[in-house]
């Protein structure tokens, strides 16, 4: 029977199970997640939560698709070495076991030293909306529980921030669509997280300020009372749509609109999220915020999904002809 519903379900849905099938874990209530799209506040969020001597976040570890081999230390500090990272909480695997070990069991260890442990994802352009339903299974199997804080920022900040990186270091960027592809399925994954984990907030780059890190204080059941000064403003680049030509300003007007009302649910609260349940119905008056702000990221999702196809078609085209 299971090996018939792999044969017809579609490709992703099934969970693919984890190496370390026998991993033990922390109580999922004392573990927190941090989720984002790439340069859109975590990393920023992940030091600040550092910062308190209750909490032990490592960053981009991807639990959730480690091999689960007793290697894990020596994997991840090599990755944040390869970065050129130095070493913070952030961004080092203490070699706190007797010898290297999995994942699990370095998160179980510190879980017996801080009040809070967990890891920070950064939900990345190829294959986003994969990538966040791979995430979304394994942390419903493991860390249901668990408290998530996603995090946001400026769409058109995101876009050119990641852009000038990578033309930094690489030499080129990846398009508008490949970015906010990115970008979007993270908003969806918030929202959809939102309506079904029972421990879910989000945090706006632009919001972030001592009352907000005081109500986080109070979620977290930790004192946070450096965690606003993290937030720089000095430090920020500011960006404006004149570095965008006339079509790719319109292509991130509806973007930069989503992430304005998004933010201000943020603020607010999002009201009765487990209404708006039918995409179909006919009476417009029936559909609350949250609903229309799941349809409008599906929709922009969707476009920029053929704008992807389009210039992967047009690549193979052009190298085709060469």
């Amino acid at each position: 029977m299971v090996a018939a519903l792999r044969r017809w379900l579609p490709q992703g849905f099934w969970p693919q199970a984890n190496a370390a099938g026998t991993m033990a874990l922390p109580a999922a209530e004392n573990c927190v997640f941090i989720v984002g799209a790439a340069h859109s506040g975590s990393t920023v969020l992940q030091n600040a939560l550092n910062d308190s001597p209750d909490i032990f976040l490592f960053g981009e570890a991807d639990f959730h698709t480690d091999p689960g081999t007793p290697d894990f230390a020596a994997r991840y500090n090599a990755m944040h070495r390869a970065w050129s990272n130095q070493e913070t909480k952030s961004s080092f695997c203490p070699p706190v076991l007797a010898g290297d070990g999995r994942w699990d069991e370095y998160l179980c260890w510190l879980a017996t030293q801080h009040r809070l442990v967990g890891a920070k994802t950064v939900i990345t352009a190829a294959g986003a909306e994969a990538a966040a339903e791979e995430w979304f299974a394994f942390q419903c199997r493991h860390f249901f529980r668990s408290r998530y804080i996603f995090t946001f920022r400026d769409p058109l900040a995101t876009l050119l921030s990641t852009q000038g990186l990578q033309r930094l270091t690489i030499g080129k960027a990846e398009s508008l669509a490949w970015v906010m592809s990115n970008y979007l399925a993270v908003i969806a994954l918030y929202l959809r997280c939102l309506r079904i984990l029972p421990n879910v907030q989000a945090i706006c780059h632009e919001d972030a300020d001592r009352a907000g890190f005081d109500r986080m204080e109070a979620w977290l059941g930790v004192k946070l009372p450096q965690a606003h000064l993290y937030y720089d403003a000095g430090r920020v680049h500011a960006y404006n749509d004149t570095a965008l030509d006339a079509a790719s300003r319109l292509k991130m007007a509806p973007i930069r609109s989503l992430y304005a009302s998004l933010r201000q649910g943020v603020r607010d609260g999002f009201a009765l999220p487990q209404l708006d349940q039918n995409n179909a119905h006919l009476v417009s008056s029936h559909f609350t915020p949250l609903g229309r702000l799941a349809r409008e990221a599906e929709k922009l999702l969707a476009s920029l999904s053929t704008d992807c196809s389009e210039s992967v078609t047009s690549t193979l085209q052009a190298s085709a002809g060469a």
